[in-house]
């Protein structure tokens, strides 16, 4: 049977290292999980190391039966009556965090530490009007967190950037500088606002005293005249 001398999970097998047996057979071995997500939560394992579920071929399709025909008696053993989750991570796109391939079983009541919560699952699987499967996004609405293009998590990361980049201490002088600039702006767009209001008063004073003047000289001049 393979094994790789690096593999925590080889080493599990082994019994290098310790873990809570749930159950052991020829094929497999079941343990709880020691990071649960919740009430219970066990890893399904071959015993020989397959790095992912991408690896296996035709030879293996008893084992992955054997493993997932297991599940189920596990979770009832373990007093899980009310339904149970089964996960297998693949790869890096799919999460996977150790390379030798393995089914998380998870159960308990509800809530979780991590998963879904019942209220995130449909009942059932919405169908479209032509009758195929509707797209993924209408099964999993409380996954719309797009802000723009960017989710939710790319803002919250940009955001923890700028502060440790600039510092709490700067980024507040940053706000004030700008709240000030604002201020002095609304200001000036008052001020040209008042300016275009007020009365042209001085002006029509201007002119009627030059008109005024304009006929005392005329008088003036008739009168030496």
């Amino acid at each position: 049977m393979s094994a790789d001398p690096n593999c925590i999970f080889c080493k599990i097998v082994a019994g290098q290292i310790p873990s809570r047996k749930v159950h052991e057979d020829e094929q497999v071995l079941a343990f709880h999980d020691i990071n649960p997500w919740a009430p219970v939560h066990v890893l399904i394992i071959p015993k020989q190391h397959i790095a992912t579920l991408a690896d296996v071929g035709p030879e293996h399709d008893a084992l992955l039966g054997h493993m997932l025909g297991l599940a189920p008696r596990l979770m009832k053993q373990l007093g899980v009556t009310t339904g149970f989750r089964t996960l297998i991570n693949t790869g890096p796109d799919g999460m996977q965090e150790v390379y030798h391939l393995h089914m998380h079983v998870m159960g308990g009541p509800r809530p979780w530490t991590k998963g879904l919560s019942p209220a995130h699952c449909p009942s059932a699987v919405p169908l479209s009007h032509s009758g195929h499967i509707a797209p993924l996004e209408s099964l999993i609405p409380f996954r719309r967190t797009d802000m723009g293009s960017f989710s939710i998590w790319h803002w919250l990361i940009v955001l923890l950037v700028v502060v440790l980049i600039f510092g709490t201490k700067k980024l507040k002088n940053i706000g004030a500088d700008l709240g000030g600039a604002v201020k002095g702006f609304k200001d000036g767009v008052k001020g040209g606002q008042e300016a275009a209001d007020a009365p042209a008063a001085p002006a029509q004073q201007v002119t009627t005293a030059k008109t005024v003047d304009a006929q005392t000289v005329d008088v003036e001049a008739k009168t030496k005249g």
